[in-house]
């Protein structure tokens, strides 16, 4: 079964070009063939090897028609075109279809701290209902704001309760690793496209991205699935995990 994963927030800095490029860097340690398209407007990552789809052109259309490209397709949809893409699956009444071409689709959505970054949740848990897998990740990107509680007593959180998501915590940048950052004019989400990203901003990062893969690891097979096959061995088995296993940092 081919995996469609879709990270939206229209939320500006919930953290989701931080999260897909720890996705992605996760699949690429593995050797797990996939590919990477964004709905957006104009191009605006460095990774060259984006695909770009319109939302306004019928982006939409073009992002179901590109799923027997491979297993695995993630997705970032881009601040401001959430909306669209909803109304388009909706309209089009994406759900049947993507059932229809054997395509598992998880929505993984980032939040921050701020309660704003919640109404996604259930924005998408309108559009999506039970059609879906949620996975929720909590994205904070200051050591100094850690606190959590917000969250836990949320609208948002009972909703996905209700849905069963799964939660992966990634850890705060720590003061050491934000101050290197700052230094060398760069941030998080852009360091994380450096392979050799510990030689350059410290043991700190290094520190930060083994837990942050591990937060991945946990839930390898309930964002995945089945299509999560390493090209490096195809003889093993996707390790199975429970469904409503929580991840905790």
């Amino acid at each position: 079964m081919k995996k469609l994963i879709l990270i939206q927030n229209d939320f500006s800095g919930a953290g989701k070009s931080t999260v897909i490029r720890l996705l992605r860097r996760y699949l690429n340690q593995h050797h797990v063939d996939h590919q990477f398209l964004v709905l957006d407007e104009e191009e605006s990552s460095i990774e060259n090897d984006a695909r770009y789809l319109n939302p306004f052109q019928g982006g939409a259309k073009a992002l179901v028609a590109s799923l027997d490209n491979a297993d695995i397709t993630m997705v970032e949809v881009a601040s401001g075109a959430g909306e669209i893409w909803m109304k388009a699956y909706e309209q089009h009444e994406f759900y049947h279809l993507l059932s229809e071409m054997g395509v598992e689709v998880t929505i993984a959505l980032p939040v921050t701290n701020d309660p704003e970054s919640f109404d996604a949740i259930t924005e998408a848990a309108e559009v999506y209902s039970d059609n879906v897998q949620y996975l929720i990740i909590h994205s904070t990107t200051s050591a100094y704001d850690e606190d959590d509680k917000g969250w836990d007593t949320s609208y948002a959180a009972r909703v996905m309760d209700m849905f069963e998501a799964v939660e992966l915590r990634i850890p705060a940048a720590g003061i050491e690793m934000e101050n290197n950052f700052r230094m060398q004019h760069t941030d998080l989400a852009s360091a994380l496209l450096e392979m050799s990203g510990e030689e350059r901003y410290g043991k700190e990062f290094g520190r930060w991205l083994k837990r942050s893969m591990g937060q991945v690891e946990t839930a390898r097979q309930y964002v995945f699935g089945d299509a999560f096959r390493s090209l490096a061995d195809n003889t093993k088995e996707p390790v199975k995990r429970t469904r409503k296993a929580k991840a905790v940092a």
